[in-house]
């Protein structure tokens, strides 16, 4: 499926009015008007109603409250609606359905999406890359390619110097230039891109492990070689030996009855043994009680999880014979099995709903980003539960040791009445107690050793991954090098096409033998030379060849990602003569009418061919001063 976009209806509005509504239409659209007319307005209002970022309005665009777009994707019709501001990372609502039922609907039938990803749900750039068939990137890293970036190619304004490719921003990267070319050339940058993404987080985590490993192994150092497992283990089998003969002592002195102040010494000891016995007892019930209620979440969860990952397969499975099959006409109801009687040619039999084209395909859209969405918050929910699982039984086995420890230290005190020796016994139980401490301590070393256990194999793990990522990346590239190769030549055979067909009583490009250009350094060059063009006029129809190059290769090579739309506002800027910009847009018509592979240009003139002035292809009217294409 190819990826593309195509704008079917642009609507302004200002509270209750309405300050620009008009359709548009497959192929070419001009937006034809004077100088100063909002036709530059015009275009910012479709570059931000498709997710840029813009903050800097012109004075007439700035007094516009919203903008709606209905667009048309391979998922079916979208309506997207932005407020209009000043601040940067708009967010944006979109109505899987049509304008017109989109305005008549309440709020809740929206989606209101956030700019950047957030960390439980979809931002508008991830729902509309999946409705437009562009690969959406996994990395959740601040490098994230947006719509924003993507338009950054698909519109020619005026702003930008004609020397840059793209659309000029501050802060702006070879690498985030080099991966969105890459992406719409259907290179396979993205792919690459994710791997690098999740390279350098591999290796930030890597040092991270090392860093936990190195201090868990400063803190244990001071054991020496008692930090072993089978040392641990040791010690405490002899220590449990050597208490274990101290309680059989105790039991032996109970020959002698002792006077009144050593019983109530020892009902004291007593008193605090049954205390420490109750608080060791319920801490242990509440951690196993938090435990199987953890494993049993865990269980249901990955039946769900489960659930989810075969409902989307299912519904995959569906959408691809609802496809091929096209609508299913009933003769009897599938619930009563009683005949069905349609009500309305062009209505579904069953509730009588109107069939829209493209309606089904964006309420499936919906669909299906609802389950991907329940399933990523499972699947996150599911990782939280196991690191609290293995923490909580990390707990348990210390509250088991202190509970083996009371319950010792009680039923000691259960042997029956205050006899024997109290002096030898108190002695005795004071070792009974450092012993207990020590296996305390001990208990802890243990855990100390299973956590640098623990922290040892992340960073092997870690370090296994870094390897097969760096793997990944050298395979990606050398796989994409042919495709580069192929793409890069389709795009400069088009332009030199292009340049060549420039008026040759304007043209300064002189002999064009080749042209080359790079995304990351945002450059074209012809014939070795950078930027060449002589005039600023001729830089300004490089340019334009350029993106008009990039959506002709797209139209002939169906693995191109470019979504076979363009938006040019710069076509006769920087004192171009109207014959030159005449001829550019006859070369834009032409290859719009020679393709039946379907796109969407949009350019705008002040300079318009005569031959295309009142022609099917205008937006509108022809705008001016006094009559402005905001209303």
């Amino acid at each position: 499926m190819n990826s593309s976009l195509q704008i079917e209806r642009m609507l302004v509005t200002r509270g209750a009015n309405v300050l620009y509504d008009e359709p548009f239409h497959p192929g070419v659209n001009i937006i034809h008007g004077s100088n100063g007319s909002g036709k530059s307005s015009l275009a910012e209002f479709i570059f931000f109603g498709l997710g840029g970022d813009l903050r800097e309005w012109k004075e007439s665009a700035s007094r516009a409250e919203s903008v709606y777009l209905q667009v048309l994707t391979p998922a079916g019709v979208l309506t997207l609606k932005r407020d209009i501001s000043t601040d940067a990372i708009r967010p944006m609502s979109i109505f899987f359905g049509a304008m017109k039922d989109a305005l008549s609907s309440p709020t809740e039938s929206w989606q209101h999406l956030p700019y950047r990803r957030p960390e439980h749900g979809y931002s508008f750039s991830q729902v509309l890359f999946k409705a437009i068939g562009l690969p959406e990137s996994i990395s959740d890293g601040a490098s994230n390619i947006t719509m924003h970036q993507i338009l950054r190619l698909l519109y020619v304004d005026q702003l930008t110097p004609v020397q840059r490719i793209f659309r000029v921003e501050n802060f702006d990267t070879w690498q985030t230039r080099q991966v969105i070319g890459d992406l719409l050339l259907g290179i396979g940058g993205y792919d690459l891109f994710d791997k690098q993404i999740a390279l350098r987080a591999t290796e930030q985590k890597y040092k991270e492990a090392v860093t936990t490993f190195k201090s868990l192994v400063a803190i244990a150092s001071g054991y020496g070689e008692n930090i072993l497992v089978e040392h641990i283990n040791a010690a405490m089998a002899q220590m449990n030996e050597e208490r274990a003969g101290l309680l059989a002592s105790i039991d032996a002195l109970t020959a002698a009855t002792d006077d009144v102040v050593d019983q109530e010494r020892v009902k004291a000891i007593r008193s605090r043994n049954a205390r420490e016995y109750g608080q060791a007892r319920r801490t242990v019930a509440t951690l196993e009680s938090e435990i199987e209620t953890l494993e049993y979440e865990i269980a249901d969860s990955e039946e769900f999880i489960k659930h989810l990952k075969q409902s989307i397969a299912d519904f995959d499975d569906a959408t691809i014979t609802f496809a091929a099959l096209g609508h299913l006409s009933f003769e009897f109801c599938p619930s009563c099995f009683a005949k069905v009687h349609p009500k309305t040619i062009g209505h579904c039999e069953l509730c009588d709903t109107k069939r829209t084209d493209g309606e089904e395909d964006s309420r499936t859209l919906a669909v299906r980003l609802d389950l991907e969405m329940q399933l990523k918050e499972s699947e996150t929910l599911q990782a939280e539960r196991a690191l609290d699982l293995n923490a909580k039984r990390g707990e348990l086995r210390v509250g088991k040791q202190a509970l083996r420890r009371a319950v010792s230290a009680v039923e000691l005190d259960q042997t029956g009445a205050v006899t024997g020796r109290e002096t030898a016994i108190a002695e005795l139980s004071r070792k009974v107690g450092f012993l207990d401490s020590q296996l305390v301590g001990l208990q802890k070393r243990l855990e100390l050793s299973k956590r640098i256990a623990k922290a040892s194999d992340d960073k092997e793990d870690l370090n296994t991954r870094i390897t097969r990522l760096k793997g990944d990346i050298e395979a990606i590239q050398r796989a994409q090098n042919k495709r580069k190769l192929l793409a890069n030549t389709l795009v400069s055979n088009q332009i030199k096409l292009l340049l060549d067909r420039d008026l040759e009583e304007h043209s300064d490009f002189g002999d064009v033998q080749h042209v080359s250009f790079s995304f990351a350094d945002d450059w074209i060059a012809i014939n070795g030379e950078k930027n060449r063009g002589g005039s600023a006029s001729g830089l300004v129809i490089l340019k334009n060849s350029f993106a008009l190059g990039l959506l002709a290769s797209s139209l002939l090579d169906k693995d191109f990602k470019l979504p076979r739309w363009m938006l040019f506002d710069n076509v006769e800027d920087k004192g171009m003569v109207e014959e030159r910009s005449w001829n550019f847009q006859r070369l834009i018509v032409e290859l719009s009418s020679n393709t039946k592979v379907p796109h969407q240009i949009i350019f705008t003139t002040s300079k318009i061919a005569p031959e295309l002035d009142g022609s099917p292809m205008i937006v509108g009217k022809r705008y001016t001063r006094a009559a402005r294409s905001l209303n």
